[in-house]
């Protein structure tokens, strides 16, 4: 159940309840508080609103993580197909050389997409 308040949207739980006989909804936990909330994007640095209907929207998909840009520059990495920055590394398995999307950390392997494979298929 939900209902709109001054600053934004409450969703909580209704169970029933009996009184004077009758049986009524009575207000069980709260589940959220939406608000309208303001961003700063990390690519333009520009602030957006992260709106009551998107928070929803998020809840109900399951993702925990507010958004970290705004529309403009969402769709901006989706034509140019969102480039991630390769590093390269040295396999831990065979020695040869292996591209990896992120920085490799002093003492975690690194292995190559053979490698890796093989790895997922043994476990």
């Amino acid at each position: 159940m939900e209902a709109l308040t001054e600053s934004g949207k409450l969703s909580f739980k209704l169970r029933c309840g009996h009184v004077n006989g009758q049986i009524l909804p009575i207000l069980g936990e709260i589940l959220e508080m939406y608000e309208d909330k303001a961003l700063i994007c990390k690519d333009c640095g520009a602030e957006f609103i992260f709106t009551i209907g998107e928070q929803e929207f998020f809840a109900e998909k399951g993702f925990v993580n507010e958004p970290q840009r705004c529309k403009e520059c969402r769709d901006l990495r989706k034509r140019n197909g969102a480039k991630r920055e390769m590093y390269v590394a040295a396999c831990a398995s065979c020695g040869a050389e292996a591209k990896v999307p992120f920085k490799p950390s002093e003492g975690r392997p690194v292995y190559c997409s053979e490698c890796f494979a093989k790895r997922e298929e043994e476990n």
